[in-house]
């Protein structure tokens, strides 16, 4: 039930890094990481 809630806390988080990594809110965080 943890994970669970973590995705359900942030689901902006993997949807916008999946999407638009140019609209993250930290956008340093993925640009060096293009995992």
């Amino acid at each position: 039930g943890r994970g669970g809630l973590v995705v359900r806390s942030r689901p902006r988080d993997r949807r916008v890094a999946g999407s638009k990594p140019d609209s993250t809110e930290d956008p340093p965080c993925m640009e060096p990481a293009p995992r």
